[in-house]
């Protein structure tokens, strides 16, 4: 049970708390106008970048496209140059969005930050599967003036068109620059090898495998040359063993003259042939440590000359890639919409903080008008104290309040409200209003 329990109590609850209820009310609406000029009004701005699919895909090493995977990290990348401290600090400088703000480079590429988003819209697909293609990016950016929002949106989103329109220019060049001058170094290496090969193949001419043949033919003909030699050279000298070099007769001393100069000459060719035989063989056994050393610098050859083919192939990858993008029949970024000036600021409305103040300063006076007949529970009527004290009173005498109660009354209310009136407009000097 309350002290206010019928309509006639309410009425006179209301007749008497009036004052307080306005003045709570009037400052309620004095705070929410106050909230709703320092609110700040922002404004969003969207641009719309589709993604467009490549009417000629390239080829990749493995054989299939890498449109899908490559979009989202360059968008990535793009993304990371664009939300750059050296990058939003321009951005901010051009459009003057910090002026007069005592805002230090750190606390102004926050703002930013979060102020200017680039939304990726991944591409429909069948199935649950997701291979990172995307049909559409949607640049936005928040700013408290339409016209810098829309400017700064259509910025960035040519930005984004623009860097990865060159940076799919640029690698591609950089791809085939590269592959060209491998080419060329390979190209190089090659003849600088033949080189090499030429002039080693003439140098030890005699210890690689077409002569290492020939020699071995010649070995064994002067092996067997050699057997006959010794044999012949034997001969002779059973020969002259047989005679009587001590005789004195000419005929003897003519035949042992002949066959000591046989056995001579035999014997000189002995030493000549297996002096020979044995240049051979020295030249057959080193002759497979160059012959290992031509095998590989054959297989290093041969190595280049794969890479150089490999290369010749990726070159020509290049160039065709960097045909497409010339041509622009690989995947790009086109602008879709344009960001447009937005009317109406995504923030709460002025109005709305206002009203909000007035209705919350309205039903703080309620509750402190309620409050105050809760701490002084007086008997107002003559029913009130029938109802709380079973006992009807005689005679009620109505309560009339003195001249005097009355003006000072008066006087307190007016000087409230001088107060409440000196508080409005120094509010409204300091905000600049008037």
């Amino acid at each position: 049970m309350g002290p206010i329990q019928n309509l006639h109590e309410i009425l006179s609850w209301l007749r008497r708390r009036w004052r307080l209820m306005a003045l709570t009310t009037l400052l309620g609406a004095l705070a929410g106008v106050i909230l709703a000029v320092n609110t700040d009004r922002v404004f969003t701005a969207s641009a719309v970048i589709q993604v467009i699919n490549p009417v000629i895909v390239a080829a990749s090493e493995d054989g299939t496209g890498a449109a899908s995977t490559d979009v989202t990290r360059r968008v990535q990348v793009i993304e990371q140059q664009l939300m750059s401290r050296d990058a939003l600090l321009d951005l901010a400088q051009r459009h003057r969005l910090f002026e007069g703000m005592p805002l230090n480079p750190s606390e102004q590429v926050a703002l930013m930050r979060r102020a200017f988003t680039i939304t990726s819209i991944a591409a429909a697909q069948q199935g649950f599967a997701r291979d990172g293609s995307l049909s559409a990016l949607v640049v936005s950016a928040d700013a408290d003036d339409p016209q810098t929002a829309a400017d700064i949106a259509n910025e960035l989103a040519n930005q984004l068109v623009q860097r990865s329109v060159d940076a799919r220019q640029s690698n591609a060049q950089q791809a085939l620059d590269f592959f060209r001058a491998e080419e060329t170094r390979l190209e190089t290496s090659i003849a600088t090898l033949e080189d090499d090969i030429a002039e080693f193949r003439s140098q030890n001419e005699a210890f690689l495998s077409d002569s290492v043949a020939l020699r071995r033919a010649e070995r064994a003909r002067l092996i067997d040359g050699l057997r006959d030699l010794q044999a012949d050279l034997s001969a002779r000298q059973s020969e002259l063993d047989t005679l009587d070099q001590s005789s004195t007769r000419t005929v003897v001393q003519r035949q042992v003259a002949t066959l000591r100069d046989s056995v001579e000459q035999l014997s000189q060719q002995e030493v000549e042939m297996r002096s020979r035989i044995a240049e051979i063989q020295d030249i057959l056994t080193r002759s497979p440590g160059y012959e290992q050393q031509v095998l590989a610098m054959n297989r290093r050859m041969e190595q280049l000359q794969a890479q150089l083919t490999a290369a010749a192939d990726r070159r020509r990858e290049a160039e065709l890639s960097a045909r497409i993008e010339d041509d622009q029949q690989a995947e790009r970024f086109e602008l879709l919409e344009r960001a447009l000036v937005p009317e109406y600021p995504v923030s709460r409305s002025r109005k709305t903080v206002a009203a909000m103040g007035i209705v919350a300063g309205l039903m703080l006076g309620l509750m402190l008008a309620y409050g105050l007949e809760w701490m002084q529970p007086v008997m107002r009527t003559s029913a009130r104290m029938e109802r709380d004290l079973q006992l009807r009173p005689v005679i009620s005498i109505p309560f009339t309040m003195s001249v005097r109660e009355r003006r000072r009354r008066v006087m307190i209310w007016g000087l409230g409200g001088l107060v409440l009136i000196g508080l409005a407009l120094a509010s409204a000097l300091q905000l600049g209003l008037i």
